[in-house]
């Protein structure tokens, strides 16, 4: 006699390692993201020369992160349709403390490194209508004139120099900031909440609510309506 057995997929199994607090924040921020109506454009990640320890000191420093990026936007007035973004906090050594591996000694207060999800704005509009001084490589300026470099490639550009010159603690190695298209929105979710399948923080730390354009905290939030 032959017998058939049918496995059942694990989220029917284990319902609970479904509805993981993971789980549930990325499909929290990616509903809101299709709710809302972001248009990320940016990944973004920045390395520190001196980097934060606490994540209540790194939570001030992103407050003016995002100042100094807006100011580079918006030089004067800031408009009521600004960019948005979202704001991750990561240390360095978190990968050696997940979940999987927790036999591994617990070392506290890894160095804090930053991840942005950021909406983009048009080039074109950006370099035409404000006055602001930018600061580029002058092989860039020889390469934009030979049809080698955009004008998202010079925006890109003079927005590192201008955080680097603006916020102390990024410092000026090539490697401090790297700006990199969004793609697939999705994994890029995915990646900045992989800390809490991690020790190193407690619960939501790594989202900075208040720095973020966020309009409420998941602890708080309202029911939303999954399809």
């Amino acid at each position: 006699m032959t017998v058939q057995i049918t496995t059942a997929p694990m989220g029917i199994v284990c319902p609970d390692l479904k509805r993981s607090k993971r789980w549930s924040t990325e499909r929290w921020l990616k509903t809101m993201s299709e709710q809302e109506n972001f248009k990320f454009k940016y990944w973004i990640n920045i390395s520190y020369y001196k980097p934060r320890k606490d994540i209540i000191d790194q939570y001030f420093d992103n407050r003016h992160l995002k100042r100094v990026i807006l100011d580079f936007f918006y030089k004067n007035r800031k408009p009521h349709n600004r960019i948005r973004m979202w704001i991750f906090s990561e240390r360095s050594e978190m990968f050696f403390r997940q979940g999987k591996n927790p036999h591994l000694e617990l070392v506290q207060g890894g160095d804090l490194h930053t991840h942005i999800l950021m909406e983009g704005i048009d080039p074109c509009h950006w370099l035409t209508s404000r006055n602001r001084k930018i600061t580029i490589k002058k092989s860039s300026i020889n390469a934009m004139l030979q049809g080698q470099y955009s004008v998202d490639d010079l925006l890109e550009e003079s927005l590192i120099n201008h955080l680097k010159e603006h916020v102390w603690r990024i410092g000026d190695g090539k490697q401090s900031i790297d700006i990199k298209d969004k793609k697939d929105v999705k994994k890029r979710i995915h990646y900045s909440n992989k800390s809490l399948s991690s020790f190193e923080f407690d619960r939501w730390e790594h989202i900075d609510f208040e720095a973020s354009d966020l309009t409420y905290c998941p602890i708080k939030k309202p029911l939303i309506s999954y399809k």
